[in-house]
């Protein structure tokens, strides 16, 4: 079975899209980290894309990635206002640390500008409303970056849900794991991350199972958080992130929820930094007609029940690189924004990810199940 491209990217067609090859769209971007890094490598490989700013707020810090990607210096910025109001860009890349993402993202919303949200939508659920109030007043795109969506993997199991080969889907697991694998660095203090592995790899399973699952609304949450190993941990760890140490670790290595939904499905959550353990498991989704597992991608029928199950592996799905799924997730975006498409990703399936991230920390902090509510008319409302 060969995958086709996933029906998340709404109206992706020959007859729908106005191509305009000709045409150079210019992209600011806000965060010169490593993520901020990835979308202007990205970016530049895309002949239609001028990258016509980019700005962070540590000093030197946007101006030492630029030199070094060939931007010129003219377009480095230490104020993202100032950058998106001088350079005009039809589109921004908002790539700074979890708890950055509200302010620039409204703003270029409510300039007029598309945006291209590195994930998690926001590192609070009052956040995460705040834009998506900010996206519903404006005909832009908001796309949150889970390049998941565009592996080969993925796409193939969205194609197989979508023929109803599964039935309804009652109940999931959506499982990250990793034996020992914290970053250090920004990601362990809640002032910039929020959140700890259910922010950092935990999202991209929780947003996967809700896509496969027809984004269900979620209504209540239970679950357990804790930081055990991190906290025995003696003297300084150095990791991809920069280092860390017990004494500054803030954030949850273990989270494990319980999720309900409206529609009477069920999910389980399972996702560390650190376990002493193998495995927890792998993410997988039961039907009514037939079950899905991933990596590798599985699916299990019984053709006579009570006789024998049959396992269906759909073949000619390449296992590509991140790198590849990366280039994907930059190039639809950057094609919606040309071509006048919508976003390649629905931010109203990706503001469900923050109810529940909302529910397990507030579920886990007060030892019971926590009711959650999954619109964002109201949540965090200012005058």
């Amino acid at each position: 079975m060969v995958a086709s491209f996933s029906t998340r990217v709404n109206g992706d067609s020959p007859t729908k899209r106005r191509l305009l090859a000709d045409k150079k769209i210019r992209i600011a971007v806000v965060g010169a980290g490593w993520a901020g890094q990835a979308h202007v490598k990205f970016y530049k490989d895309l002949p239609f894309v001028e990258i016509v700013g980019w700005a962070d707020v540590a000093p030197g810090k946007a101006a030492t990635a630029a030199a070094s990607a060939g931007i010129p210096a003219d377009r480095v910025f230490t104020d993202f206002r100032q950058m998106i109001d001088r350079v005009v860009p039809d589109a921004v890349s908002v790539c700074t640390f979890n708890m950055g993402h509200r302010e620039p993202t409204i703003y270029a919303l409510e300039a007029g500008k598309h945006v291209l949200l590195e994930k998690p939508m926001a590192a609070t659920l009052d956040d995460a409303a705040a834009i998506m109030r900010a996206w519903e007043k404006t005909d832009r795109i908001l796309m949150v970056a889970f390049q998941p969506d565009f592996s080969a993997e993925n796409l193939a199991a969205k194609q197989i849900v979508d023929t109803g080969m599964l039935g309804d889907i009652y109940y999931s697991e959506a499982v990250t794991h990793r034996r020992f694998g914290i970053p250090g660095g920004n990601f362990v203090k809640k002032a910039t991350a929020g959140f700890g592995t259910l922010v950092d790899t935990g999202v991209y399973a929780i947003h996967n199972n809700l896509w496969l699952m027809g984004d269900p609304k979620p209504i209540a949450v239970s679950a357990i958080t804790g930081n055990p190993l991190a906290k025995a941990y003696k003297g300084i760890r150095q990791t991809f992130g920069g280092p860390w140490s017990a004494e500054e670790f803030e954030v949850e290595e273990f989270a494990f929820a319980f999720v309900r939904f409206e529609n009477g499905a069920a999910m389980i959550v399972k996702s560390t930094w650190a376990a002493h353990a193998d495995s927890i498991g792998r993410t997988f989704f039961l039907g009514t007609k037939a079950g899905l597992a991933l990596d590798p991608l599985e699916v299990f029928q019984n053709q006579s029940v009570g006789e024998f199950n049959m396992t269906m592996t759909p073949k000619n799905i390449a296992k590509e690189e991140s790198s590849a799924a990366w280039g994907l997730k930059m190039r639809r975006f950057a094609e919606a924004v040309r071509d006048g498409l919508p976003s390649p990703i629905d931010p109203r399936g990706v503001y469900l990810v923050n109810v529940i991230m909302d529910g397990v920390i507030r579920s886990a902090a007060e030892k019971r199940e926590v009711a959650v509510n999954a619109s964002y008319a109201l949540v965090g409302a200012r005058a």
